[in-house]
């Protein structure tokens, strides 16, 4: 077969969700339909697998059926994509217009950028990804949740790198992908967050933020109505320790990338207690929390750049 300018992988149970983005595909790529495959990885019945409504305008196929296990399941669909590049996206995402042709550029832009993510919101308007950052214990969280809107100035602007983003919305080559894949031993969550990080580390390639890939993401609507998928202890340990290690081997490039992301959430959250006057102690709480988070990067930055 000929070889495809991107596969769109997408896993999914729900026919109306997965419809649903299907339309937004349509706006949101302007690439020529031989150009484009969309492949799906279902695991509902046949009888919704019959309710699917493909408006996309680019070729649809059931490429793998299973069992729900995003990681296993994206790792299937990679496997079959003849893309050279990958939009791995959520069922329960709406894109925005041209916003998959933003993101395409951005890819091509920098020969340093291996992967990009999008600027998510909920329907309410309000942030929910904007990159993925840790605390000073190692935890992942998404940077500023829902605690501005999506259009705020500190989430606009030029694309630029960030410690990690979801994989509810993420382009990336082909080849790194099928050379790192998914960690199939996260059972809910957290395989996403492992790839950019080594990505960053054995590639050395950057994860890039792009604001005008952007779209609404209702939240986890499949995963939450899967049995077991309500939180797993032991992705978060793994992941704890992996981004220790990460932090422990990495480059000085590399640890500038999250101190620059660290102080970015932190002057907003701070000019944002200045500008409402507020007494809210989770937001002085979490001002603080980053503060230290910073101090320890600065740290690690200094005594790399001694080891160098």
């Amino acid at each position: 077969m000929t070889p495809m300018r991107l596969s769109v992988l997408v896993v999914s149970r729900t026919a109306g969700l997965l419809s649903r983005m299907l339309t937004t595909l349509k706006e949101a790529l302007h690439l020529p339909g031989e150009e484009v495959e969309v492949l799906c990885s279902w695991n509902g019945s046949s009888e919704e697998e019959a309710r699917i409504e493909n408006t996309s305008n680019y070729e649809f196929l059931v490429a793998n059926r299973a069992p729900y296990h995003f990681a296993s399941n994206m790792n299937a669909l990679a496997e079959k994509a003849n893309g050279e590049v990958l939009l791995l996206i959520n069922d329960d995402v709406l894109l925005d217009d041209n916003s998959v042709d933003a993101a395409l550029n951005c890819l091509s832009a920098q020969p340093s950028t291996g992967l990009v993510g999008a600027r998510l919101r909920d329907r309410e308007g309000r942030l929910t990804h904007a990159g993925i950052l840790f605390d000073r214990r190692h935890n992942p969280y998404h940077q500023l949740d829902r605690l501005v809107s999506s259009d705020h100035h500190s989430v606009l602007g030029d694309p630029r790198p960030v410690p990690a983003v979801t994989g509810a919305a993420m382009v990336i080559r082909r080849e790194h992908f099928q050379a790192l894949g998914f960690n199939t031993d996260y059972r809910v969550c957290g395989e996403d967050v492992e790839l950019c990080l080594t990505l960053r580390r054995q590639l050395e390639l950057n994860v890039v933020y792009c604001p005008s890939f952007s779209g609404v993401h209702d939240g986890e609507t499949t995963r939450s109505n899967e049995k077991d998928q309500t939180g797993d202890s032991e992705d978060l340990t793994r992941l704890r320790g992996l981004h220790e290690r990460f932090l422990n081997t990495t480059s000085k490039d590399q640890l500038r990338i999250e101190l620059t992301a660290n102080a970015i959430e932190a002057d907003v959250l701070r000019s944002t207690i200045l500008t409402q006057k507020s007494n809210d102690k989770n937001w002085e709480d979490q001002t603080h929390a980053l503060q230290l988070t910073r101090l320890k990067l600065e740290q690690r930055l200094k005594q790399a750049q001694r080891r160098a």
